[in-house]
């Protein structure tokens, strides 16, 4: 059996029952998650980690709660419905040497183990004989992350993942974990309908001005003052938009993670027609407005930088 989760770690989020506080990165926007073998929370942005406390530094309640599941709490879990069952965990904390990853490989493809439980490691390249039953997990959250590529990739890693199971003679059976079963995305999976799903695709993206049918360039302004960051934004996409009649910018706004190692993230994005224009012009554009910019005394500290069709 192979069961499929995108997230390591113990549990994605640990918070206090009495007050609600949540543990968070010293450096980043983003909450710790907690690591049970390490007995740490751990930011997987920056690295930074600290010790589960004991107590609500804030209300010093004792009622801490680990919430969500990652490959860890899986791993644990297995191992209390299946005691007899040999489980090995591959994911980024156990794959760190070499020999640690081709141990776990060699268990699974001998026998010697009968689960694993792995994060994106496990949906590529492998090809066992006897792995009848997959699972996945958390399909919902692959599903609606905030990006346009969110139903491909969910797609793309569903039909790998699924590929593993029933390779040989014996029939392979997968198992998603959804909250809406009736997602159009399910019934491009299971009928096995790349060329449908391609064509739902293709028409929500020309509808959006999305690749293929524009080109992409992100634009990233960081700071470690989120006042100047923010007006430095401002500043650079209203001269953008002076000298960039025609093209579609979005922003600047704010992306989800607003903060990652100490500097305060905004973001600006271009959407460019194909065939609209000049890309080396455009950009041209682009660098000479931010020299423009970063010319203002309290604004000569910010980075800018530019991810033409970011992946």
């Amino acid at each position: 059996m192979i069961l499929f989760q995108n997230r390591r770690g113990y549990s994605p989020l640990v918070q206090c029952e009495d007050c609600q506080w949540v543990p968070k990165c010293i450096n980043c926007a983003v909450s710790l998650t907690y690591h049970q073998y390490r007995h740490a929370l751990i930011c997987h942005y920056c690295g930074y980690r600290e010790e589960l406390p004991n107590q609500c530094p804030t209300c010093s309640s004792k009622r801490i709660l680990t919430l969500g599941y990652g490959t860890e709490k899986l791993e644990e879990e297995l191992k209390l419905h299946f005691p007899d069952a040999k489980i090995q965990r591959m994911d980024l904390d156990t794959t760190r040497s070499r020999s640690g990853y081709e141990n776990i490989m060699e268990g699974f493809e001998s026998g010697e183990t009968d689960i694993l439980v792995g994060t994106q490691m496990v949906t590529k390249g492998l090809d066992f004989d006897r792995v009848s039953l997959v699972g996945v997990f958390d399909t919902d959250r692959m599903m609606h992350f905030p990006d346009f590529r969110s139903y491909e990739r969910a797609f793309q890693l569903i039909t790998q993942v699924s590929g593993r199971a029933g390779r040989r003679e014996k029939r392979g059976k997968v198992i998603l974990q959804t909250s809406n079963p009736i997602h159009p995305l399910f019934k491009y999976v299971v009928e096995n309908n790349v060329i449908g799903f391609i064509e739902d695709q293709l028409r929500d993206r020309e509808e959006h001005l999305y690749p293929p049918y524009s080109r992409l360039i992100e634009i990233t302004l960081k700071h470690t003052d989120k006042k100047v960051v923010q007006a430095s934004a401002e500043i650079y996409v209203n001269q953008l938009n002076a000298s960039l009649k025609g093209i579609k910018i979005m922003g600047p706004g704010e992306p989800m993670i607003s903060k990652i190692r100490n500097e305060y993230l905004m973001l600006a994005l271009l959407k460019i027609r194909r065939n609209q224009g000049k890309l080396n012009e455009i950009k041209s554009v682009l660098q000479h407005v931010a020299s423009e910019v970063q010319q203002f005394k309290e604004y000569r500290n910010v980075k800018i930088v530019f991810d033409v069709d970011p992946a």
